[in-house]
């Protein structure tokens, strides 16, 4: 890689498939067999016992809590974990992941549509036929129509949504992303004959991917152009639930969806009557709310210094899922002093990867790579064993000894001590370094915004899709840098990297593509160096004892209506 290429411009989560993707699709739609996408990542727990035995029961209200508000309610714009769960159970799109634990759970199935696309033009041309019966729910109570979904993907790039990247290569998307005028082009929505057709720029090998995301959820024409997270007249759903009400720093409140009629078998009616779930509680504080028979269900890991107790007091309670979960720091190239490459790899360097594991109650394993090694893309590179006399010489080298440098990172324990970690790495090499907090609410929304832009920032990226893809191209190409939502937050936008990876897009999915991936993991990290990955995460979840139909989807985590209460 040229001198010329590092830190160039910067702009404004299978079975192998021995067919292309598109051509998979095709068949699969002659066949009835909806086998896209499946293999190669997927969530499984270490703990099944009470996951689903005996017989489900109807009704009831789960008591669920987290630890701050959700990002956003809206399918634009939510782009958490906790959001996505909630809107598996609330939205659809014309093809979802299968409502399945493990590798089954990475098949691509339809939803809003009734069968897999018919793919044409070499695959670059995805035609769906939409279900005719499926309604949003009130206050809107209309059928869902072809132009709703041109309409929502569409709307994506009006609200500066983050997902707007997987969409680009949409025809006539770039185009509408700078004018905002006269709708893209490449989508064809056709209410009368119930299709809508995609026409491609190039083959994507994951296209079908993108639409199983949320951020393709049909939302009603007519939506608002902005957040609408807190609007009841605006937050509709098609799913078996809907959201009734949403009080920032308060609660949800999901609710039974009454235009839902179950329309496909890929979308299950769902046992729970309503889910009711209180912001604002720690960790800690569930842990005990469960344990005193108080609380069902916590959405987030068990707090890293009571998992042994609880493991051992309710054995049956405790489940570990491994997940395709990369922490990490991340380094912003367009900051001093992380625009230097040398001040990036002395960091990697001086990081200590298990210590961090430490700080994480050893809730996962130390790793240096971009993809997980839950992914058999996986290939463990160690260009950065712990070496703080080599990082000292580097930064050295740099210049830029003495500078300031601040560290950000969430309220939500265990992060504020990672930061701290971090903080005394960068000290020790020279930096006069402090470190930034703010609620988990906010935080994600705020590092990915160029106005705030920190040097360094703790992330944590969690399966968008199951595929390599997802943690190469989509946070290192220069083409999912925005102002507002920006997917690559370190700013990486190195010319000949970004067309190496709009190459490997074009692949089939299978062990060819998945090998380019993993050379790019290696040339990313080695020449780069935009992150300080450091841990791999499990993710044990301790739950209520009349709590069960517990289902770990990799996407799209616990699946809402698989659960089900005990009298």
């Amino acid at each position: 890689m040229s001198a010329s290429d590092v830190q160039a411009t910067v702009i404004a989560p299978r079975t192998q498939h021995s067919a292309p993707r598109w051509t998979a699709v095709l068949l699969a739609s002659m066949t009835a067999i909806a086998l896209a996408s499946c293999g190669g990542a997927g969530g499984g727990s270490k703990s099944h016992t009470n996951a689903g035995a005996g017989t489900p029961v109807n009704g009831g209200t789960l008591r669920a809590a987290m630890v701050s508000n959700p990002d956003h309610l809206d399918p634009a714009l939510a782009y958490s974990t906790e959001t996505w769960e909630m809107l598996a159970a609330t939205n659809d799109s014309l093809v979802t992941f299968k409502r399945a634990s493990g590798n089954a759970g990475n098949e691509i199935v339809p939803d809003l549509a009734t069968a897999m696309p018919k793919v044409t033009d070499h695959g670059t041309t995805y035609t769906f036929h939409v279900h005719p019966g499926v309604k949003f729910s009130p206050p809107v109570n209309r059928a869902v129509q072809p132009s709703d979904i041109k309409f929502s993907i569409e709307r994506l790039f009006r609200v500066n949504s983050p997902g707007v990247g997987f969409y680009t290569d949409i025809r006539g998307a770039a185009e509408y992303e700078k004018t905002k005028r006269g709708g893209i082009s490449g989508i064809v929505a056709d209410n009368r004959a119930h299709t809508i057709t995609f026409h491609l720029v190039q083959r994507d090998g994951t296209f079908l991917e993108y639409l199983a995301m949320p951020f393709a959820d049909a939302v009603p024409v007519g939506t608002p152009d902005k957040d609408v997270s807190t609007d009841p007249r605006w937050r509709i759903a098609t799913g078996p639930y809907m959201f009734k009400s949403y009080t920032p720093q308060g609660s949800i409140t999901i609710v039974r969806n009454p235009n839902f009629h179950q329309w496909t078998p890929n979308i299950p009616n769902g046992h729970l009557d309503e889910i009711h779930v209180t912001i604002g509680t720690s960790p800690d504080q569930a842990v005990n709310e469960i344990a005193d028979g108080d609380l069902d269900y916590y959405f987030e890991a068990v707090a890293p210094d009571r998992l042994a107790a609880i493991s051992k007091q309710y054995p049956s309670q405790v489940h570990t899922y491994t997940r395709n979960a990369l922490l990490y720091f991340t380094l912003n190239g367009r900051k001093p002093p992380m625009n230097n490459v040398k001040v990036r790899q002395a960091i990697n360097y001086a990081v200590d990867r298990p210590a961090l594991v430490k700080i994480f109650g050893g809730q996962g394993t130390p790793t240096e790579n971009l993809i997980p090694s839950g992914m058999t893309a996986y290939k463990p590179h160690h260009f950065y064993p712990y070496n703080l006399a080599k990082a000292k010489s580097l930064v050295d080298a740099s210049g830029t000894k003495g500078m300031a440098v601040q560290v950000w990172a969430s309220s939500t324990d265990p992060q504020p001590e990672a930061a701290q970690y971090m903080a005394s790495v960068l000290n020790s090499l020279g930096y006069h370094a402090t470190v930034k907090t703010m609620s988990e609410g906010i935080y994600y929304d705020t590092v990915a915004n160029e106005a705030t832009d920190p040097q360094v920032s703790y992330n944590e990226w969690d399966e968008d899709f199951p595929e390599a893809e997802d943690y190469v191209d989509a946070q290192f190409n220069g083409r999912y840098i925005t102002k507002i939502g920006t997917n690559d937050n370190s700013n990486l936008n190195v010319p000949s990297l970004n067309r190496q990876m709009n190459k490997v897009r074009e692949m089939a999915i299978g062990p060819a593509r998945e090998a380019q991936w993993a050379k790019l993991d290696a040339e990313i990290m080695k020449t780069q160096a935009p992150i300080v990955p450091f841990m791999n995460r499990d993710f044990p979840k301790f739950y209520s004892s009349r709590l069960h139909g517990l289902v770990f989807n990799a996407t799209f985590y616990e699946l809402f209506p698989s659960m089900w209460l005990s009298k």
